[in-house]
C-alpha cells in the first residue's frame, strides 16, 4: 500500500538527488488541526510560461500561541527561480519580531532552490491566535515542467519552547501536461507458496497524473489458475471528494479462457493529482501455472472530459512449482563438532516429473572437510539402476551419477525424497560450502528436466564477540540533553551471530540493543541515543559497554570496554555571563539552523539539546529577555 505520508517522506529525500519529480495529493483541511499550507495549493497552467511570475503566500491556520516559526521551502531550481520575499502580519500582530532570513538561494543544489525563513516574537507575554499570512514568495517562470512547492522541516513554537503539532499541505506547480501511468502492484508475483485455495492481492497503481476525474480499466486473468474473490475501489479518487462507482463486470467467465474485472470511478465534481491506489483485487488461486494480470482499454479523463495521456502496465503471476535438487539440511552450525568428529548429509530432489537419470558434482573445502563415502538411496527400494560415484579429497570434489533401467519406472514426485548420503570427516574448524554444480536431470527419453540446484553449508564453530570502541558526539550536555553514543561490535567467530549490547553510565545501567545476524569477521557500530533526564549535572563518569556471551564461546574478556568521560553540565545563559540579554540573542542568530558539522554551529546555542539551532532555542531566549542569576 501506498499513501501520501509515505510517498511525501519519500520525496523529501528525494530533493537532494540529480533526478527528482513531485505529485501532488489534493487534501481537504481538517477545521480542527492546526496547518501550514502554500496558498494557492496548486498552479497548473499551461500559459505560465517564462519569464511569467507568480506569489504563494505560506499561510497558518487555527493556530493557538503562535510565538515562531521556522520553515523550509524547496523547489525546482530550471523551473523556478524565487525573486523576492516579505515576512506576512500575522505573527508582527502580537508586537516586535525577530526575524532570520536563512537562505534564500536558488543554487541549493543542482537540482533545487531553498527559502529559508524564521520569525519569532520578542518578549511578548504569549503568542498569536488565529489564523494569517506568515510570508510571501515571488518565483519568476524558467522553464516548462512540473515542481513541488515542498514545505520540509517546518516547526511552530509556543511561548514556552514547545512544539506546536501541525499539519503540512505542499503546492505544487505545472506549467505541462504530464503523462500519468496505471500499473499492476505487484507487478510480479511469483510465489510457489501460493497453492491452490490460497488467496492474494494485488493493487492498481496510478501515477503523475493531474487533474483526473473519471478512471477506467480492464483487468483480464487465466480464469484456469485464478478466480477473482473480492473487489474494493481504492481512496485516491474518494480523496478529492465524492465519487460515482461502477463494476460494470466481475466474472470469472469472461470467456472459456480469461475472466474480467472492468471497473470505473468518477468524480462528481473537482479533480485529483498525484499517486495512489484505484482499485484493490483479491484472488483466490485456483490451479498451478502462470498468468498475465493484463489492464486493457485504460481510459483517464480531465473534468472537462479530455482523455489523458497515459501508460499501462500488465501484472504477472506465476506458482509453478521449480524441480529442485538439495543438500540436505542445508545449513549445519554445530558447536560440538571438533576434528575428527563425523557427519552426514543428504542429497535430495522435489518436484519431478519423469526423472529416469540424474547427476551431480560437489565441491568442498579439503581443508574443513574430508569425504569418508557416498551412499546411494533407490527410489522405492528400486533395484534397476547403474551408478558412477568418485571423489578425492585432495581437490575436495566427488561426483555422483545414477541412471535406471528397465524395468524400472520414472520417477514422479512432489514430496521430497533422498538420492545419495554423503559421510563426511571434520579435518579443522572452519566453513565450507557443498557447491552442487553440473547438475543434470533427464527422463527415460534423455530429454532434459529443467531444474534448480541449492547448495549447502557447514561450520565447525569459533563463537566468538567482542566491543572493540566507544565513541560519542559530544562529550557535554545540559541535563535532559541526548547524546549519540556509537558503540563499535565485532564477530570474530565464523558463525553469523545474534547477541545484545549494553550500555553503562559507569555502573549505572542505560539500556541495551540488539545486534541481528553479524556476518564472521565483521562488525557493526550499534548506536545508542542516551537522555539524560534525571541525571545530576557535573556528574563524570566514564561509558562501558558489554556484548552478551555466546554460547560456547571461551574468550570473555573483550566483551567489555570502557571509554569515553562525559560531563553533564549546569543549565545556563549561552555566553555564561549571567544574564539573557541581546549577546545571548547574537549567537543564537549567528547559529541559527545550523548543526554539528556546519562552519556556523555552535553547541552553547543549542539550548534544548535538539542538535539544531532553531526557532524553539530562540523563543526559549526571548521568554526569558532580561532575566538574570542572582
Amino acid at each position: 500500500m501506498r499513501n501520501k505520508g509515505v510517498y511525501t517522506a519519500i520525496l523529501c529525500t528525494l530533493m537532494f538527488a540529480s533526478t527528482f519529480s513531485i505529485l501532488f495529493v489534493k487534501q481537504a483541511f481538517s477545521q480542527s488541526t492546526t496547518r501550514l499550507y502554500v496558498d494557492p495549493p496548486t498552479i497548473v497552467d499551461p500559459a505560465m510560461t517564462p519569464p511569467k511570475t507568480f506569489t504563494i503566500n505560506l499561510t497558518v491556520g487555527n493556530v493557538t500561541d503562535l510565538y515562531g516559526w521556522d520553515i523550509q521551502l524547496f523547489y525546482r531550481n530550471d523551473l523556478l527561480n524565487a525573486t523576492g520575499y516579505t515576512f506576512g502580519p500575522f505573527l508582527e500582530s502580537g508586537g516586535s519580531t525577530f526575524t532570520i532570513a536563512k537562505a534564500f538561494n536558488d543554487d541549493y543544489n543542482t537540482t533545487h532552490g531553498l527559502i529559508w525563513l524564521a520569525d519569532a516574537l520578542l518578549g511578548a507575554s504569549s503568542g498569536v491566535d488565529g489564523n494569517g499570512v506568515i510570508a510571501s514568495i515571488t518565483f519568476k517562470v524558467t522553464g516548462t515542467g512540473s515542481s513541488p512547492l515542498s514545505l520540509f522541516n517546518t516547526k511552530l513554537s509556543d511561548h514556552n519552547a514547545n512544539s506546536i503539532p501541525h499539519e503540512d499541505y505542499d503546492g505544487y506547480f505545472n506549467n505541462i501536461t504530464s503523462a500519468a501511468t496505471l500499473s499492476v502492484d505487484p507487478s510480479s508475483i511469483i510465489n510457489p507458496d501460493l497453492e491452490p485455495s490460497t488467496n492474494f492481492t494485488i493493487d492498481i497503481y496510478i501515477d503523475n497524473v493531474i487533474s483526473l476525474r473519471s478512471w477506467e480499466f480492464k483487468l483480464f486473468y487465466g480464469n484456469n489458475i485464478l478466480n477473482a474473490s473480492h473487489m474494493e475501489f481504492g481512496p485516491f479518487l474518494e480523496t478529492a471528494g465524492a465519487t460515482s462507482q461502477s463494476i460494470k463486470q466481475l466474472t470469472d467467465n469472461y470467456n472459456g479462457t480469461h475472466g474480467i474485472v472492468w471497473l470505473n470511478d468518477t468524480l462528481l465534481s473537482g479533480a485529483a493529482s498525484g499517486s495512489g491506489i484505484i482499485a484493490s483485487i483479491n484472488f483466490t488461486v485456483t490451479g498451478t501455472g502462470e498468468s498475465s494480470l493484463s489492464l486493457c482499454d485504460t481510459v483517464l479523463t480531465d473534468p472537462l472530459g479530455y482523455l489523458l495521456n497515459h501508460e499501462a502496465y500488465d501484472g504477472y503471476f506465476n506458482n509453478v512449482l521449480m524441480v529442485r535438487i538439495f543438500v540436505d539440511p542445508p545449513e549445519i552450525f554445530d558447536p560440538t563438532l571438533v576434528p575428527g568428529s563425523e557427519l552426514n548429509v543428504m542429497i535430495k530432489i522435489a518436484n519431478v516429473t519423469g526423472l529416469y537419470s540424474f547427476s551431480f558434482n560437489m565441491s568442498y573445502n579439503n581443508e574443513v572437510l574430508n569425504c569418508l563415502g557416498v551412499l546411494i538411496i533407490p527410489y522405492n527400494n528400486e533395484t534397476a539402476f547403474n551408478v558412477d560415484v568418485a571423489w578425492k579429497d585432495s581437490i575436495g570434489e566427488l561426483h555422483v551419477n545414477v541412471t535406471y533401467c528397465s524395468p524400472a519406472e520414472p520417477i514422479t514426485s512432489l514430496t521430497a525424497f533422498a538420492v545419495a548420503r554423503i559421510h563426511f570427516q571434520i579435518v579443522e574448524r572452519g566453513c565450507s560450502i557443498l557447491d552442487l554444480h553440473d547438475t543434470q536431470m533427464l527422463d527415460e527419453y534423455g530429454t532434459s528436466i529443467i531444474h534448480v540446484a541449492q547448495d549447502g553449508l557447514i561450520c565447525v564453530l569459533i563463537r566468538d564477540v567482542a566491543v572493540t570502541n566507544i565513541t560519542t558526539d559530544k562529550t557535554e550536555v545540559y541535563p535532559g540533553g541526548l547524546i549519540q553514543v556509537n558503540v563499535t561490535a565485532k564477530n570474530e567467530g565464523n558463525i553469523t551471530e545474534s547477541f545484545e549490547v549494553s550500555l553503562y553510565y559507569g555502573d549505572i545501567f542505560l539500556t541495551n540493543l540488539s545486534v541481528v545476524n553479524l556476518p564472521p569477521n565483521n562488525e557493526t557500530v550499534v548506536e545508542f541515543t542516551w537522555d539524560t533526564t534525571g541525571f545530576s549535572p557535573c556528574y563524570n563518569e566514564s561509558l562501558k559497554a558489554e556484548a552478551s556471551v555466546v554460547p560456547y564461546e571461551t574468550d570473555i574478556a573483550d566483551n567489555t570496554f570502557i571509554d569515553g568521560i562525559v560531563k553533564i553540565k549546569i543549565l545556563g545563559d549561552i555566553n555564561g555571563d549571567g544574564i539573557l540579554d541581546i549577546f545571548d540573542i547574537t549567537i543564537a542568530a549567528a547559529a541559527f539552523g545550523s548543526s554539528p558539522g556546519d562552519p556556523s554551529w555552535d553547541e552553547r546555542a543549542d539550548i534544548n539539546m535538539d542538535g539544531i539551532v532553531d526557532i524553539f532555542d530562540l523563543v526559549i531566549i526571548a521568554t526569558h529577555f532580561g532575566q538574570h542569576y542572582p
